[in-house]
């Protein structure tokens, strides 16, 4: 078993053409994502669905966030973890559709062990709104392998 980790991002307005969030593997590593967060941030109800994606490509990656270690004993995380692109990653397969109403409601996606979202080394994820562009909280656990 590897190292755990979480990464977030607070009041973050969603986008259906960017990325909030893309999750990296270097070339030596893998991830398998154990838990998807999502809490609603907006001030009335309105639907917006979250995708959790394999995506490819991307350019000019920015808006760094360094993943937490869940145990004071991890090493440092090897994942990238970007919030900005010159040109968005393309999206491929979607893992997970993560509905949430904008009105204080949660999600909380927790993958039971078998079900967990894998990522092979040189993969990425992308985190991205399909439906709705309200602004929401969300946290991702994962386990970097490798």
């Amino acid at each position: 078993m590897g190292a755990r980790y979480t990464v977030s991002r607070a009041s973050t307005a969603l986008s259906t053409t960017n990325d909030a969030m893309t999750l990296i593997c270097p070339s030596t590593r893998a991830l398998k994502i154990w838990a998807v967060r999502i809490g609603g941030g907006g001030t009335a109800s309105a639907y917006n669905e979250v995708l959790v994606s394999r995506s490819t490509g991307g350019t000019t990656g920015g808006g760094a966030i360094t993943p937490t270690p869940k145990s004071t004993l991890s090493p440092a995380s090897g994942i990238t973890v970007n919030t900005t692109w010159a040109a968005q990653p393309t999206i491929g397969a979607v893992a997970q559709r993560v509905p949430i109403n904008a009105n204080g409601a949660v999600n909380n996606m927790i993958f039971l062990p078998g079900m967990e979202i894998d990522v092979p080394p040189g993969g990425q994820i992308s985190i991205r709104s399909a439906v709705g562009t309200s602004p929401v909280s969300f946290e991702v656990e994962f386990e970097e392998i490798g």
